[in-house]
């Protein structure tokens, strides 16, 4: 049996399963300018020495994604 938080967080990811690449660009421009996004990639390459590009995209998405769903918990938190 899932708990609450967990309920959350899948509901979260598929909602998010469901955007459009242009709806998460504005999901993620809401929350994270692109100076915000270029410390996730910095973080990457000096804490995990990674350094080619795709993989940092991808790790970023990861990353930003993680940060996205703790927001929509903060604000689901406030809401209750």
């Amino acid at each position: 049996m899932m708990t609450e938080k967990q309920q959350k967080l899948t509901a979260f990811f598929s909602t998010l399963e469901q955007l459009d690449s242009d709806q998460m660009m504005s999901l993620v421009e809401k929350h994270l300018s692109d100076e915000d996004v270029e410390v996730f990639v910095t973080h990457i390459e000096n804490f995990y020495g990674i350094n080619d590009d795709e993989e940092l995209g991808m790790l970023a998405q990861l990353m930003i994604t993680g940060y996205l769903a703790a927001k929509n918990e903060e604000q689901t938190r406030n809401l209750n």
